[in-house]
């Protein structure tokens, strides 16, 4: 039997999918927390009752489906930035990472005004382990921002590519370590095979990246942060846009009493790059977050492949680096290694978002 509770303080919530302007319609909850149950809206009540088992199967269907394609959509989006920083030809990297905190706070500032969103920060921030979180993941963003950007600039793209290799490799050690999660036998396999992968490339390179260390520990770090504490993505990146913001606005700040530009020189297309650094920085942490929150950390792991694939795709057919052996080899087995991983699925479970 379901049971009857006042809908006044649940309603303002629980996120749900569609509500019948009638008032009374079966919708489904996306919190993994209720995923077998569903619930009808009759007038100030809410009934809760069982779904069937189908109908819980097709709702974690969807809902790995969302997390997959969110996953992918941002790695293909990240993979682009180099192009934003080839474009902008900006020679003070911090400046990049400055507007890119700048304007996406502002970006969702505006964002947050209009769907009413600035009301849940305070409930966001009221713990003092939350803000200590957020403090945490907006120095480790900030502090991957800022090597990418060095990277790009200073001719390193592809080891800032190796980055990406690692970083899904270290997440899924610290998803297994810090989140509980567990791999069955051809998942190791898979990662198996990627580690070979990026091994093949350290190896025939014959240094050890230390950027690209840099960036995968950053990165990981991050979305294991950002994954334990539970929070909305658009609420959380606003939090942490709101930490970093007066520092990238002192910063800019700083440099007009130094008499530089700013807006990367001056001039209409420089102020328009500036600030579309909001957009390329938003959109794609937004999905990233999305996708982290409705898949098992190790499978948004692999599908992150994507970004730095998209980054060798625009180093030689755009940059016109050259693809060497190692990248040869180095991708063929990464991309194997994913293949086994999501061929070997018969479903993907999706895990609590407060986990």
């Amino acid at each position: 039997m379901g049971k009857f509770c006042n809908c006044g303080p649940i309603l303002r919530d629980l996120p749900f999918v569609g509500i019948s302007l009638a008032g009374l319609q079966l919708i489904e909850k996306q919190s993994y927390n209720y995923a077998s149950l569903g619930y009808v809206l009759v007038g100030p009540v809410v009934l809760f009752l069982p779904l069937s088992e189908k109908d819980s199967m097709l709702a974690a269907s969807k809902i790995r489906f969302r997390g997959a394609a969110c996953s992918l959509a941002a790695a293909l989006l990240w993979g682009l930035v180099p192009l934003y920083v080839d474009i902008v030809h900006a020679t003070n990297p911090y400046e990049i990472v400055a507007h890119r905190a700048l304007w996406s706070g502002i970006l969702l500032l505006f964002f947050m005004l209009l769907t009413g969103g600035m009301r849940m920060i305070p409930g966001v921030i009221v713990a003092k382990a939350t803000r200590r979180g957020f403090v945490v993941s907006s120095f480790l963003l900030t502090l991957n921002w800022g090597l990418f950007v060095y990277a790009v600039q200073a001719g390193h793209a592809v080891e800032a590519a190796l980055g990406y290799f690692i970083y899904p490799l270290i997440a899924g050690v610290l998803g297994i370590l810090l989140l509980g999660e567990r791999l069955d036998r051809m998942a190791w396999i898979s990662i198996t095979v990627v580690v070979c992968g990026v091994f093949v490339k350290m190896g025939l390179d014959g240094r050890p990246p230390i950027i690209g260390l840099c960036l995968a520990a950053t990165f990981g770090l991050y979305g294991v942060t950002r994954k334990r504490m539970g929070i909305d993505p658009v609420t959380g990146m606003f939090v942490e846009m709101l930490v970093v913001m007066p520092l990238a606005a002192g910063y800019l700040i700083w440099m007009v009493f130094d008499g530089q530009l700013i807006f990367y020189g001056g001039g209409l297309l420089n102020i328009l790059l500036a600030l579309f650094a909001g957009v390329i920085t938003v959109v794609p942490l937004l999905l990233y977050h999305a996708g982290n929150r409705d898949l098992p950390f190790t499978a948004a792991s692999l599908l992150f492949y994507a970004n730095p694939t998209t980054q060798l795709c625009l180093g030689v057919f755009v940059f016109g680096e050259a693809f060497t052996l190692s990248d040869g080899l180095a991708f063929s087995l990464i991309w194997l290694g994913i293949i086994v991983y999501f061929t070997s699925r018969s479903k993907l479970r999706a895990v609590p978002a407060n986990s």
